[in-house]
């Protein structure tokens, strides 16, 4: 959901790449993939070092004072039951004793409800009365959402720009995912409206409800803008602010932003250990922050496992579980996961598949995609028997392109070849929706012709270039000569380093070797 409104009262659940003539909205498909963990729901601040973290699910915080028909509700919302949660919030609202800020909150829910059931001029005829008789943070950034969920997007961007300068504080109510959708939605004939919106942003600060900076996607963003307008050097000296790796990597291979790579700015950055000092100098400045979020902690364990530095990762996320259990709260399936990934990627597989295990065990109705990620990191840590019963049990809807590349490929390594060869043909049927899964499903098969022939399609392709951009860079390091030729690593460099690859790239971007690892290009 783009936006997990909880009025002001409450802890704040408010919600958290480049569009040009050639980075349009589809063109960044990938680098959500990429970032998908940073799009966790913003949860109330916490004072570091005792990070918070919450289901990445949840629309509404348990709070006592609250109405209960509210937040079942918003749990409704969550699971897609649009009619039970428009029935609960007007039962709410009809008793007529809800406070201030909980009659923000139902007419909210209420609006979404209505856009849910496919009732889009209700659904923001609800949103502006509300503003109109309450106007705060909470009911425009309301307004906003459902624009948005209605997919009125030019008109969220209308909405954004037309705040006065001393109410510009409420657009960090909106998550950074909310503001993307906005801003990639806005090529062709409104590209000028994107690049008012993009300015306004940024030189306004925008840090969305869980952090203190522009989010560097959005930053990008207005990086590429500048250069398009020919002014280089306010383009490099924007750049001294990344310090995310995935848009660091864009940067520096993306041919968007070829007039950069000869600036001294940007050559700095290929000096031996720079990257990494610039993405650990991004880490220290947010554990040096007073107050964190859960995504805060989720990025920051991210960011230490891309840099190859896992063991760190699970310190933190120790520090993490420990302070949930001495508030009595759920530590969250977002931060266990990380916590499983960062035990993978240590070589500590037995405790990343025991991690993943409680998880499975602990959390009854955990979401299809968190039970995928499960299986991914149950593959990963080398339980492929685990993984591949747990991929059976998602059938139907559940049973998405991702479930099918893992099935593909625990099937392979486990031999059992009819599995593999269903599952792939029906990823094959897919291919146009899911190009990235089905090349990745190619590659851990061993296909690497049809791999090659996948991963160049996905480079013509706007919304799955970033991806393959992304892909190409982070395999281009030499492969060692006693490497496990069935490596997944392996056969991944092997694959870029091939003359059809590399001829395939030229036109997009440049392959150089980056230090970062392979987490870097995970949906996770």
């Amino acid at each position: 959901m783009w936006f997990t409104p909880v009025p002001q009262a409450r802890p704040n659940l408010l919600w958290s790449l480049l569009g040009t003539a050639r980075w349009g909205a589809a063109a960044l498909v990938g680098i959500w993939i990429v970032l998908a963990s940073s799009m966790a729901v913003a949860q109330p601040a916490t004072p570091a070092p005792a990070p918070a973290s919450a289901p990445a699910a949840r629309t509404q915080a348990a709070v006592a004072t609250s109405d209960p028909r509210l937040e079942k509700s918003a749990r409704a919302i969550d699971e897609g039951k649009f009619s039970d949660a428009f029935t609960l919030v007007g039962e709410a609202v009809k008793d007529g004793r809800l406070t201030d800020t909980d009659s923000d909150w139902a007419s909210y829910l209420t609006a979404r409800a209505l856009a849910g059931l496919g009732k889009a001029e209700e659904a923001e005829t609800v949103a502006k009365e509300r503003y109109a008789i309450n106007p705060n943070g909470y009911t425009w950034a309301s307004l906003v959402a459902i624009e948005v969920t209605t997919g009125r997007h030019d008109l969220a961007a209308s909405t954004i720009l037309d705040l006065e300068e001393e109410d510009f504080i409420w657009v960090n109510k909106l998550r950074p995912a909310l503001i993307e959708s906005v801003v990639g939605s806005l090529d062709g004939p409104k590209t000028a409206l994107r690049d008012r919106l993009i300015v306004r942003l940024v030189e306004g600060r925008y840090s969305g409800p869980a952090s203190q900076r522009v989010p560097d996607t959005l930053r990008l963003r207005y990086i590429n803008m500048l250069l398009r307008q020919n002014r280089l050097e306010d383009a490099a000296r924007q750049t001294s602010s990344i310090e995310t790796p995935a848009i660091l990597s864009l940067l520096l291979t993306d041919r968007s932003f070829e007039p950069l790579w000869a600036h001294p700015t940007i050559k700095a950055l290929m000096q031996s250990g720079a990257l990494l000092a610039r993405v650990d100098r991004g880490v220290q400045a947010r554990l040096e922050q007073p107050e964190l979020s859960s995504s805060d902690w989720l990025d920051v364990m991210r960011s230490l496992r891309i840099i190859g530095r896992a063991d760190e990762a699970v310190r933190l996320g120790l520090h993490a579980l420990e302070q949930a259990r001495k508030e009595n709260r759920p530590a969250g399936s977002a931060l266990r996961l990380e916590m499983a990934r960062a035990y993978a990627e240590q070589g500590e597989s037995w405790a990343a598949r025991r991690t993943a295990r409680e998880l499975l065990r602990e959390e009854s109705s955990l979401p299809a995609a968190t039970r995928a990620s499960i299986a991914q990191v149950l593959d990963d840590a080398g339980d492929d028997e685990g993984a591949l019963t747990l991929l059976g049990t998602m059938q139907g809807a559940a049973r998405t392109a991702e479930v099918l590349k893992l099935t593909v490929c625990a099937a392979h390594d486990l031999g059992r070849v009819e599995q593999r060869d269903a599952a792939i043909l029906a990823l094959e049927a897919q291919a146009k929706a899911a190009p990235a899964e089905l090349f990745e499903a190619l590659v851990c098969t061993g296909q690497q012709d049809k791999a090659a022939a996948a991963l160049g399609e996905m480079l013509k392709q706007p919304g799955s270039r970033t991806a393959a951009i992304l892909t190409a860079q982070l395999y281009a390091d030499p492969p060692k000569p006693d490497a496990d030729h069935n490596n997944m690593r392996y056969r991944m460099t092997a694959l870029i380093a091939s003359a059809e690859v590399q001829e395939a790239v030229k036109p997009y971007a440049r392959t150089i070797g980056l230090p970062f690892t392979m987490a870097n290009a995970r949906p996770n």
